[in-house]
This record gives structure tokens, sequence and C-alpha cells, in this order.
């Protein structure tokens, strides 16, 4: 796949320091506040975060490997698929640390981190505001989805959040312990940013680059797609099987990570279905909205 004639993360580095900066002073800002957030040093809290996005970023480049191997590049620089992959674990440590710094005044308040999710966002925001034709044109920032698969991604978002409805309403009949209580921030929560920059960062940024450079040579239920769904499906899945605590204390969630590695290749499947990243974002809201409705509904 030729390099496309405006600028993209792999073409040039002039967005690094912009997209770097909300995180160096959300950084500098908890450092400074709150030295010793629950009584755990701010240092150990960030080296653990560094840690845990070292650790994908391993996986990515294991993945990426494979994916170098295997896969047959088109005439064109032999470092782009490196330079994708790099580009990509850069992502991977912007979304580790802004979603473990420690709590800043404004979000304390809140029981869900708001403020890891809004760092996520400004700094894919500064990404996409400065190279804003590859955001449009490459990662799907785009409300036009593709001629003919609005139907097919309507079906698929409606068929997971009511699977999960049902789901969630079989748990609560058959075990009256999980019920769970639901309040207004939860459901705003999991209908709004955080699915948003989770869709932004891992299909709209990582799977355009990694599309870029690897090629999308497979067909996945009439959607074109390539290793870049496998290396963003298999790392999504593994940072929600390899788990972190506020405190810094790693978990593992083995169930966790097989579901998010097969809702990252649904995730990915839609996106480049419809070439967009919000029917992508719809489709992650379901299944947590779904639950949301159903312990409303049996509350």
């Amino acid at each position: 796949m030729s390099e496309p004639a405006y600028p993209t993360p792999t073409t040039t580095a002039r967005w690094v320091l912009p997209v770097l900066a909300p995180i160096v002073i959300a950084l500098l800002w908890a450092g400074l506040a709150a030295p010793m957030p629950d009584g755990v040093a701010f240092g150990a809290m960030i080296g653990a975060a560094i840690i845990w996005g070292g650790i994908l970023v391993l996986i990515t480049l294991a993945v990426g490997a494979l994916a170098l191997l295997r896969t047959r590049r088109e005439a064109g620089p032999q470092s782009r698929p490196v330079r994708a992959l790099v580009v990509v674990c850069l992502f991977v440590i912007l979304t580790a640390l802004s979603g473990r710094i420690p709590g800043l005044a404004p979000f304390a308040q809140f029981e869900h981190n708001w403020q890891g999710k809004v760092l996520d966002l400004l700094w894919v925001g500064v990404l996409f505001a400065v190279l804003w034709r590859w955001a449009r044109r490459d990662a799907g920032l785009t409300w036009r989805i593709r001629r003919g698969s609005g139907r097919w991604a309507m079906v698929v978002i409606v068929s997971v959040f009511v699977l999960f409805v049902g789901l969630s309403l079989l748990a609560v009949a058959t075990d009256p312990s999980a019920q769970q209580d639901v309040g207004a921030e939860q459901v705003l929560y999991n209908a709004t940013i955080p699915n948003l920059t989770e869709e932004l960062i891992w299909r709209g940024a990582m799977l355009a680059v990694l599309d870029r450079a690897f090629g999308t040579p497979w067909r996945l239920a009439g959607a074109p797609v390539g290793w870049g769904l496998v290396i963003t499906s298999v790392v999504f899945g593994a940072g929600h099987m390899i788990l972190l605590s506020a405190e810094g204390v790693f978990s593992l969630s083995i169930g966790g990570g097989l579901f998010a590695t097969v809702m990252g290749v649904l995730l990915a499947w839609i996106w480049a279905y419809t070439r967009s990243v919000w029917p992508a974002f719809l489709l992650h809201c379901a299944p947590e909205v779904a639950v949301d409705v159903a312990m409303l509904a049996t509350g």
C-alpha cells in the first residue's frame, strides 16, 4: 500500500511533541500535588504503569514480528512496517500512562477513572488535529460510513446489545446476587468518553497505522482486514487480561482478556467494514450499556 500525499504518523514526527504535552503536564501536576497518593509513592505508581505498558509493548512487538515474517510487503521502504510498530508502541505507552496517573483534584470526586479517559481524549485529539487529513481519510474520523454498510453494522450493534441484556437478565434470574446497583455516573461512563477514546486510539489510530503499513489482503465478512486486526485485537485483549490496580498491584483476568480479544476482532471488523470510528464506538458501548439497562430493570 503506497503512502498517501498527506502526512501520517509514520511519515512525519511533527505530531510527537504536541501529543506528549497533555501527558507531561498531567504527570508534573500529579507529581507535585500528590507525591504519596493513597500512601503509595508517586514514582512507584508511575513505574508500575510503565512496566504494564512495557509488557503490552513487548506483546505488540512479538505479534508484529510474526506479521513481518509472514507478510509479503509491496515495493516500498522496508522500514515502513517497523516504523508503524514503533508508532503503535508509543500509543500504547501513552494510554498506559494517562490511565494510571494518580487522581487530580477535579476528578478525585468521581467513582470511575474519568481523568485517564479525558487525558486519552486530549492526546489523541491533538494527534488527529495535527494530522487532520489522515484522521479523516485513514482513521475513520468521519460521520460518513461506507455505502451499504449501515444496515449490517446496526444489526451487529443491536444484536450484541440484546444478547447482553438477555444474558444479564438470565444471570440475575438464576442468581439474585448477580444484581448490581447502577448509578447515573456508571451509565454515563459506559456510554460516553471511555469507550470513545478506546476506539479513537485502538481502531482509529493504531489500526489505521498498521493497515497502512501491512495492508489489508484478507476479507472478513465483507471487510478488508489484515495483520493490523490481529495485532490490535491481541494487545487489546492483553490489556484487559493483565490488570494493574490504582495502587500498582498486578493481577490476571483470563476471562476478561479472552472477551476483550473477541471484542477487539469485532470492533476492528466494524471499523473496517464501515470505514468510520463511530459504529465501532456504538458497538463498544453496546455490551456495557446493555448490562446497565438490565441491572436497572431488575433493581
